[in-house]
């Protein structure tokens, strides 16, 4: 088979990917170094399609386990699906909502029947992106995270912590959404900036101010600062409230919680709907009172309000008290942070809650040493300092969830008695019998980050199994860095928790990929990337390849269309260099490469250079800086210079060396392009995917150098006929010794009509090379040239003069879209640029 004359690759990239497959060329295998090598993926939600972030997430995993496959490494990268309890839940919800239904309908069997198989429909059709994508994964070793050996391992962990106190039941405060009516983890709420009225409250002697006056009915104490001389007198007294529903006493306290710059350095404590002062309740051994519902509308503390949402009892509520004077003043544009739910945008409440929490700090220590010994390195290196600092504030995790959907919780309570709780994992039944007396099931399920949490060696089968003694600890986490604190946070600790190692050596954070325009992508706001279409438009291997172009580890960049544009571009050039070389082979069976040519040596030399490079970056996770090194050494070098210099000295075992060797450097970054060339040139030998990788081949330096030498003088010859616009001219020197002997060289790369060594002359000098030497020019069209350039010269500088007026207008950069104005920056950037772009250029001829 013959490479046709353009590569689509549509045609060819679903048969590559059952070639690898059927080959089982994914399957960890030792290739000769002893070496192993592991990643787990990240599981993406099994209720949608995948986004351009997997694409992004998978591309930079399969470029790691590429290489090290091709170095010979035992190479497993593990495919999975997490059910993501609420997210889907959510998600299924939506889908019900639209049809006019609700969760509501269904009992909790029903509704977890139905969204099981709505998630099975969803992880087919993922698991067929995921190959799209060209991800090497090993299916055979496919987990989900409803998978038995995970929900085992989820409930052996439960049962270690139980037994070890670890894990306890109690009621506290947790954060509520009481629109999906489940509780989250702190990490998981969605803090954002907002303006809140600030009430200034009559509180018996004291004014204070709080956003809440609506919990007022739960406020157990008053809090002053202890060092706050104002109110020392009050400290340890009650004190008695008016209220919209009569008088009541409440303590004054003393605690340094209190803010003494925030409102009067007064603040009301209300235990049940307030973390902060939940825990003062802790300190000072107050009640709490809860005066809001599990639905979100206050309850029969509140008398007259009760059955009110929030928000409409709070109007309420300050109606009443303006009634009665009570409120002195309102702040309209007080600014702070409100936690709202990640999924509904719904404000979150804190609410007094019986739930199970799992004590943290036993588990923080171990991964705290672990993280300031260093045993794992992190890329970039400040998301350790960043782990360390969350850790040492973690509070203790609540592991309920609300929901239908997700691994039951193994718990079994006493219906006789509250406080009398057994573990038990079948799950399946809701009443057990035990000793005499009846136990019916807890129905909350785990939070999906607690049975994630075993990933990196529950998918490996822990404890027995080879894989585990094989892969664990993985080599490499990457993910991205919204997930540090939930996700990586809590590997670790699990990790060495149960399976008595760090879950892995290394961990790579990606950044967000935006919108274009660098904001955030949102479904709501329709500016997601869908992967698939621009697969089908450009390849998979350019999705890969642009999406990384340019990425740096944990920062955030705008997904750039002219990226993968370019990559598949790339592919393309990289297509119609195979396509030349198979010409030239035609009936040619190569041998043992060996340079002769001065060109041989200087592409030796330099891939010889980018093949360290490359591997360097490789190997500390330099993405972008390998890909870069890549595509100019394949554009520039081996496309520009080498291929050229082949038509002029040929060497057809050389040819095919540099090629094969360009396409083992590309694989990882390219696997289809390059399998589908490699399957065509070398069809006898192994797949590409699983070739070693390639190491260097000696050049000589000095006749390298000789060759750039050439390459410098050509490149200065082709830049002034191409400005000049003239095909015919010849090079003269003065007895240049280097140029004689390179003549023929040079005449044919430059296509000169003739190089000659003269005593005198007249023309252009080649000021930007080291040698005396000319174009034989007539100075009449250097002129011509140089007055067109101050005529642009001209254009740039009054184009410069407008825009700097433009911005130094205060009026148009204080009431122009932030956009235009950002253009016009830019503008002026590009404009100062091309003015000493041609400033250079007029020196440089008119020289």
């Amino acid at each position: 088979m013959k490479l046709s004359k353009n590569y689509e690759p549509g045609q060819y990239e679903d048969d590559i990917y059952a070639l690898w497959e059927g080959s089982e060329a994914f399957v960890p295998k030792d290739r000769g170094t002893g070496k192993t090598y592991s990643v787990v993926v990240p599981p993406p939600n099994a209720n949608a399609n995948i986004h351009i972030g997997t694409a992004m997430t998978l591309g930079l995993e399969d470029i790691a386990v590429r290489y090290h496959r091709m170095k010979g490494d035992k190479t497993l990268f593990l495919p999975g699906a997490d059910h993501a309890g609420f997210e889907t839940q959510a998600v299924y919800e939506k889908k019900l909502n639209k049809e006019g239904k609700s969760r509501f309908d269904f009992t909790r069997e029903e509704l977890y029947s139905q969204i099981f198989s709505f998630v099975g429909e969803n992880r087919a059709i993922f698991e067929k992106q995921f190959r799209g994508l060209g991800a090497s994964l090993d299916w055979s070793r496919y987990t989900y995270t409803l998978d038995d050996h995970i929900v085992n391992n989820a409930y052996k962990t439960f049962k270690k912590m139980w037994d070890e106190g670890l894990v306890y039941r109690g009621e506290r405060l947790v954060n509520y959404c009481t629109y999906h009516g489940t509780g989250f983890a702190d990490i998981e709420v969605a803090y954002e900036e907002a303006t809140t009225p600030l009430y200034y409250l009559k509180y018996g002697p004291f004014e204070l101010a709080t956003t809440r006056p609506e919990t007022k009915f739960g406020d157990t104490a008053v809090a002053v600062h202890p060092d706050d001389s104002r109110y020392k007198e009050y400290i340890g007294k009650n004190i008695t409230i008016e209220g919209v529903n009569g008088p009541f006493e409440v303590m004054v306290i003393a605690d340094e919680m209190v803010d003494r710059e925030f409102g009067t350095g007064v603040v009301k404590i209300t235990p049940a709907h307030s973390f902060d002062d939940w825990e003062a309740a802790q300190r000072h051994n107050l009640p709490a009172v809860r005066v809001i519902n599990h639905d979100g509308t206050l309850n029969e503390k509140t008398g007259q309000f009760r059955g009110m949402s929030i928000e409409d009892g709070r109007k309420a509520v300050v109606a009443a008290m303006k009634e009665k004077g009570l409120i002195i003043k309102v702040d309209k544009d007080y600014k702070n942070r409100v936690g709202k739910c990640y999924k509904c945008g719904t404000i979150i409440e804190p609410m007094m809650m019986k739930q199970w929490f799992i004590n943290m700090q036993p588990l923080t220590k171990p991964a705290l040493e672990a993280l300031k010994k260093d045993k794992i390195t992190f890329y970039p290196d400040s998301k350790k300092q960043q782990l360390i600092t969350y850790l040492e504030g973690l509070r203790d995790w609540n592991i309920s969830r609300q929901i239908a959907w997700g691994i039951p919780i193994p718990a079994f309570q006493n219906v006789d008695d509250e406080d009398d709780w057994i573990y038990d994992d079948q799950v399946s039944e809701k009443i057990i019998e035990r000793d005499g007396k009846t136990y019916h099931r807890d129905p909350d399920v785990f939070d999906t980050w607690f049975s994630s949490s075993s990933w990196p060696y529950a998918t490996l089968k822990y404890p027995d199994s080879q894989d585990f003694k094989d892969f664990y600890p993985l080599s490499l986490m990457e993910t991205g860095g919204e997930i540090l604190y939930p996700w990586v946070s809590r590997m670790l600790m699990l990790g060495l928790y149960m399976a008595k190692d760090i879950p892995f050596k290394e961990v790579y954070i990606h950044g967000y990929v935006m919108a274009e325009d660098g904001s955030k992508m949102s479904k709501s706001i329709g500016n997601v990337i869908d992967p698939l279409p621009v697969i089908e438009q450009y390849g998979s291997d350019a999705l890969r390849m642009g999406i990384i172009a340019g990425r740096s580890p944990a920062v955030n960049r705008g997904y750039d269309p002219r990226k993968v544009e370019d990559a598949r571009n790339f592919c393309n050039k990289l297509w119609n260099i195979a396509r030349y070389v198979e010409g030239k082979l035609d009936g040619h069976t190569p041998g043992k490469p060996t340079p002769t040519s001065l060109a041989d040596h200087w592409t030796l030399q330099n891939m010889n250079y980018c093949l360290d490079s490359v591997t360097s970056a490789l190997e500390n996770y330099r993405f972008a800086e390998a890909y870069d090194t890549l595509y100019h050494f394949v554009w520039d070098d081996v496309a520009d210079w080498y291929i050229e210099a082949s038509k002029i000295e040929e060497n057809l075992d050389m040819m095919s060396y540099v090629l094969q060797t360009c396409l083992k450097m590309l694989h990882p970054f390219a696997p289809f392009v390059t399998e589908t060339i490699w399957q065509t040139l070398q069809p006898d030998e192994d797949l590409l995917a699983i070739m070693p990788w390639p190491k260097q081949m000696k050049a000589d330096k000095e006749k390298a150098k000789t060759f750039e030498d050439v390459r410098v003088i050509v490149s200065e010859i082709r830049f002034i006929k191409n400005q000049l616009k003239i095909q015919q001219v010849g090079l003269f020197h003065k007895e240049e010794a280097f140029i004689e002997e390179n003549a023929e060289l040079i005449k044919k790369f430059a296509r000169l009509q003739a190089v000659e060594s003269v005593s005198d002359g007249h023309g252009l000098n080649l000021t930007e090379t080291p040698f005396d030497a000319w174009l034989n020019i007539d100075h009449s069209a250097i002129e011509q040239f140089v007055g067109s350039l101050k005529d642009k010269q001209a254009e740039h500088q009054a184009s410069i003069k407008q825009l700097e007026g433009r911005l130094g207008n205060k009026s148009y950069v204080k009431n122009a879209p932030r956009k235009i104005v950002d253009q016009t920056k830019t503008q002026l950037e590009e404009a100062k640029a091309m003015l000493d772009k041609v400033a250079s250029e007029i020196n440089r001829f008119k020289d």
